[in-house]
């Protein structure tokens, strides 16, 4: 049972192979919001691994991950792109047209290039994704086991 005093959090997964660059998003995001918790993730497998784990609202993804590829995490997150489960935000150093089309039609709600993004940029999609995930009916969603 919450208290009173207790806010409601939403839940981040960072997976991302850099370790400076986790620690700037955590940074970053933890200054737009106190009500974010942050859980980071260095490679694809150990977030699946926190990812089915734990309560998670959102996850942040890298696509270039030193165990396998992004997408194939990506795949995993939401393996029926209509009708995603979960949040995810591909925020990637990969700028190509491309491969932000290919991130979205596999399940990303929307795909970032870091070096154009903000941390207000970022808190926002999160919020709208979140949403946009949590307004879906029930039955519309799909969780794998």
């Amino acid at each position: 049972m919450r208290t009173t005093s207790e806010r409601p959090t939403t839940s981040v997964l960072l997976i991302d192979g850099s370790k400076n660059q986790r620690t700037y998003w955590a940074d970053q995001l933890r200054r737009c919001s106190l009500d974010y918790e942050i859980v980071e993730a260095s490679d694809g497998q150990s977030g699946m691994d926190l990812y089915q784990s734990r309560r998670i609202d959102c996850v942040v993804l890298e696509l270039g991950l030193p165990d396998q590829s992004g997408f194939q995490t990506l795949v995993e997150l939401v393996p029926i792109a209509k009708r995603p489960h979960i949040a995810v935000i591909v925020l990637t150093q990969m700028t190509q047209r491309g491969v932000w089309e290919l991130a979205k039609q596999n399940g990303a709600y929307v795909c970032l290039a870091k070096k154009f993004t903000s941390d207000e940029d970022l808190d926002r999609v999160i919020q709208r994704a979140v949403a946009f995930v949590g307004q879906m009916p029930k039955e519309d969603r799909y969780r794998p086991i």
